[in-house]
């Protein structure tokens, strides 16, 4: 699979709840510091956590399917594994992979892994590794306080090949796929809100724009319903472009409860409505409950 089949896999199957739930160039970018700031930058809503009640350390699994009907894949989310203990650090890690006719078409897998400053949701380091028939992509991307700065390493499984790209993007602040999610949860989201964040999923970053549009029952449970849409950024001139692979702007259910987990999301992309729906989710009773935002981490 080559890469823009490996994005349109990751928009369609595997990116959606990354996106609540998220092409820099090999080259110096302008230093947007002492530039003046885009136009978008006015747009941009609070990066600190709002008072809802953090989410507990837990278990979420979605199952990837178009138009709910055909089956295409699964996603495992886990919020402070209990198996993972990193001093000062919330840990994400998730897993997903296609399935049926989808791994047909599509055979895909990935692992991610994201560690977050518990006291600020904001991320320090993410990891993922896709795979395919052809090749292995391997991103490691690590935040600092004014910029981005990313590796992709790909491996052809045929020939062994390997390749690399190093990427830096400079703008503060920029949020994972993990820390949007629960960013976003954790805001007040009465009908109307929006919030508008910049987020660097993988390789590039993107503006992310949300807004509440009103309370309602889905699936049989009370949730609340959002709009999300995705502008690529151009990193050296700051310019916003069309995201083509999302046809119009996604649909997000979250619950209207203490835990506001995805119940679906829906996405109108290029290979047809893809959905994610809530299939698991399990508390983990015996870790304890994710850090307080107003917590000071420490370091090992």
């Amino acid at each position: 699979m080559n890469k823009a089949s490996r994005e349109c896999v990751r928009a369609g199957i595997m990116k959606l709840p990354g996106l609540i739930l998220c092409g820099c160039l090999a080259l110096p970018f302008t230093d947007t510091a002492a530039a003046a700031p885009p136009e978008w930058a006015a747009e941009l809503t609070s990066a600190a956590p709002g008072t809802h009640t953090p989410l507990p350390p837990c278990v979420i699994d979605m199952q990837l399917s178009w138009k709910g009907t055909v089956n295409s894949g699964k996603l495992r989310m886990e919020f402070a594994p209990k198996d993972v203990k990193k001093s000062g650090a919330l840990v994400v890690r998730s897993s997903a992979s296609s399935l049926g006719a989808a791994a047909s078409l599509f055979p895909y897998q990935n692992n991610f892994w994201s560690e977050l400053d518990p006291a600020t949701f904001k991320p320090r380091f993410f990891h993922a590794t896709e795979s395919d028939r052809k090749e292995t992509v391997t991103t490691t991307t690590r935040h600092f306080a004014n910029r981005v700065e990313c590796r992709e390493n790909t491996r052809l499984l045929k020939s062994g090949k390997e390749t690399s790209k190093d990427r830096s993007f400079t703008y503060s602040p920029v949020f994972d796929i993990f820390s949007a999610m629960l960013h976003i949860r954790s805001q007040k989201l009465a009908e109307g809100d929006r919030i508008t964040l910049v987020v660097h999923p993988f390789d590039k970053p993107y503006l992310l724009r949300v807004k509440v549009l009103g309370r309602e029952n889905h699936l049989g449970r009370a949730t609340i319903r959002l709009k999300v849409g995705m502008r690529k950024i151009n990193p050296l001139t700051m310019e916003l472009m069309p995201y083509k692979k999302l046809k119009s702007d996604a649909i997000l259910w979250l619950s209207d409860d203490k835990d506001r987990i995805p119940v679906e999301f829906r996405a109108a992309v290029f290979i047809g409505d893809v959905r994610a729906t809530l299939s698991g989710f399990h508390k983990n009773q015996a870790a304890r409950m994710l850090p307080n935002r107003n917590a000071v981490p420490h370091e090992d």
